[in-house]
């Protein structure tokens, strides 16, 4: 402990912080400096953050922009005092959940982040019995050895709170399709853009009915575009009524829009690829309306028809 107290000096000057917190809801704040370390840093914050979480840092008059994990928050006056855990420099997961390929078990059983003991326990069981290997029609070993993966991690209290931890920093990172040039240059970027934020309305809304939103930040973030050059996207798609306004600053996808995104389905591969999730990327889609309505029976059964 001494020895660390040595290694820390007084710093002076602002910094960003970003995270999600235990709504699903991004935030962010300024922090300003107290002291610094080659492990971590001491800030002052005007809001608390939840000791365990995984933040975005923009600290470039320190030296250091990355992931930092928060080991203790403690209140200050008017002021929090927040103890900041630097996970490397650059977007690379946290180790103690698994080294292995992460796979998001909340899109494989298609419920929401934020979904209880009995949702998950009902959509695993209809889901289950789909892809049981004695099932000669829709049987699926590899497929089921997932489900019950991510069963046993999501019931297990220590380790839904560990996977929901990586999980939190995973969704604060750009999706890597977005990295494709289909994005960034050609005659059909404007296009591919507009396909791109319908898809994450479209996967928001049917994973997480109940906080269905995204703002221009997420959209940044999700696809490593400015935000300024998607002003002009989001114009276009809530002109065309294929997106709304949300609260909190976010949109939301429409009636149409849905529509949209299933219709243009069929003939689009890029469109295939940024809604079909890798655990599903057979197009089980009859196990994913299936668990949708599992986790809420009142919400209306997802179009399957085009449009004219």
């Amino acid at each position: 402990m001494e020895k660390r107290k040595k290694e820390r000096r007084p710093v002076a000057g602002g910094a960003c912080i970003s995270w999600q917190d235990g709504g699903g809801r991004r935030q962010s704040t300024n922090v300003q400096g107290i002291d610094l370390s080659e492990s971590g840093m001491m800030v002052e914050s005007p809001v608390p953050v939840e000791v365990g979480s995984y933040i975005q840092m923009d600290a470039e008059g320190f030296g250091f922009c990355g992931e930092a994990i928060v080991r203790h928050c403690r209140r200050r006056a008017f002021k929090y005092v927040i103890g900041l855990e630097f996970r490397g420099s650059h977007s690379e997961p946290p180790r103690g959940v698994a080294d292995e390929e992460f796979t998001d078990l909340y899109v494989l059983l298609q419920i929401s982040p934020t979904a209880e003991a009995d949702t998950l326990q009902r959509v695993y069981r209809l889901l289950a019995a789909r892809y049981h290997p004695d099932n000669a029609q829709t049987g699926d070993l590899q497929k089921f050895l997932l489900l019950q993966k991510a069963h046993d991690t999501l019931t297990d209290p220590a380790k839904r709170a560990a996977y929901d931890a990586e999980y939190a920093l995973r969704q604060t990172g750009p999706m890597p399709i977005f990295e494709l040039k289909d994005f960034v240059v050609g005659i059909d970027v404007e296009t591919n853009r507009r396909l791109g934020i319908l898809s994450l309305l479209y996967n928001r809304r049917r994973i997480n009915p109940d906080r269905p939103g995204l703002s221009l930040l997420d959209f940044e973030q999700l696809m490593t575009i400015p935000r300024e050059h998607l002003v002009f996207t989001v114009w276009y798609l809530k002109e065309k009524q294929l997106l709304r306004p949300g609260e909190y600053a976010e949109y939301e996808i429409t009636a149409n829009g849905v529509e949209f995104v299933e219709t243009s389905l069929p003939s689009s591969r890029l469109l295939q690829g940024l809604l079909l999730a890798p655990a599903d990327a057979d197009g089980a889609s009859p196990a994913s309306n299936e668990a949708s309505a599992a986790q809420s029976e009142d919400t209306s059964r997802k179009h399957s028809g085009g449009v004219d």
